[in-house]
């Protein structure tokens, strides 16, 4: 690996960094479905829990870690409260813990994500999905997605502070919703001519919609041991579902 690579996954467990990227991607697939399709509480928390050993073992912080919850957490709470309170009060615990089962299936999706996505590269990932024969199109958008995204914060960040500079203090009102529906129209017209220009001169350089991306290397032993590990957890915690928790 070269050495811009080493301080960007500086504390990472080599043996996470090592691990091929096609067969990481396959393992953390198979056990993101197999906490999506668990149905009791115990056995999704007990899932969640391998996730969150496993991301200790690899050296990501928890400051990452929940900052990659703090993305998803206004998706949850707005699946999750309307379902808690929906039945009146007093509140049926069998709401409660049936949210509590969401809750858990997507912060332990996210954990698997982020294990993903902080011991390989955009290129290395990128690769993988072109190895797994994964649509080009699909390959283009996601990473002209990852790329964009920061210029497309760059450019709010730009306007939050030309507000400041102007005293506007946010808040809501009539006036204020006209501000902001300014500010959406600006960044919704400056994004599409950006995407216009990309556009042309992607085309002038001979783009045809598909990326090249360097041959993945071949999996070796460890690879296969390490996916089947994952494999394997996951179908220990369904029999155990299915086992002793009906």
């Amino acid at each position: 690996m070269m050495q811009a690579d080493q301080s960007e996954f500086a504390g990472i467990a080599r043996w996470a960094l090592a691990w091929e990227s096609r067969a990481k991607l396959i393992a953390a697939i198979v056990f993101i479905f197999g906490v999506i399709s668990l149905q009791t509480t115990p056995i999704a928390l007990l899932a969640y829990g391998i996730s969150l050993v496993t991301t200790m073992a690899i050296g990501i912080s928890l400051i990452t870690l929940l900052k990659r919850y703090l993305l998803i957490a206004p998706f949850v709470l707005l699946m999750t409260i309307p379902l808690v309170i929906g039945g009146g009060f007093p509140i049926d615990p069998d709401r409660v813990e049936f949210a509590s089962l969401i809750i858990l299936k997507a912060i332990t999706s996210m954990t698997v994500i982020t294990i993903i996505l902080e011991t390989q590269t955009v290129e290395q990932f990128m690769t993988s999905l072109a190895d797994l024969k994964v649509p080009p199109v699909m390959i283009t958008v996601l990473l002209l997605s990852y790329r964009y995204v920061y210029l497309f914060l760059d450019d709010i960040q730009k306007m939050q502070l030309a507000l400041k500079t102007r005293f506007f203090n946010g808040g809501i009102s009539i006036k204020k919703l006209k501000v902001y529906g300014q500010l959406t129209g600006c960044l919704l017209i400056k994004s599409l001519d950006r995407s216009e220009k990309v556009f042309q001169a992607m085309q002038a350089r001979g783009f045809n919609g598909i990326l090249r991306f360097e041959k993945s290397r071949n999996l070796d032993k460890f690879d296969f041991l390490k996916s089947t590990l994952v494999l394997i957890s996951m179908i220990l915690l369904l029999f155990i579902e299915q086992t002793y928790m009906k």
